[in-house]
């Protein structure tokens, strides 16, 4: 993860509550597609599930 993306992580962290906002979701998005090679993609919010994975995955990957 390059230094750019730590640092809207940290940002990310700090300031998510319960819900994400919309330039939350999309950075969340972004990563999530750069660092795991996939199309973009903005999963339903009717599926919180998979957003919660999404933020564990960048996660994982900020940690390393």
């Amino acid at each position: 993860m390059n230094k750019k993306d730590k640092e809207a992580w940290i940002d990310f962290k700090a300031t998510v509550t319960s819900k994400l906002n919309q330039k939350q979701f999309k950075l969340l998005c972004d990563l999530h597609a750069k660092y795991y090679k996939h199309r973009y993609y903005e999963p339903c919010s009717c599926r919180p599930k998979e957003i919660r994975m999404w933020i564990a995955d960048i996660e994982r990957l900020y940690n390393k």
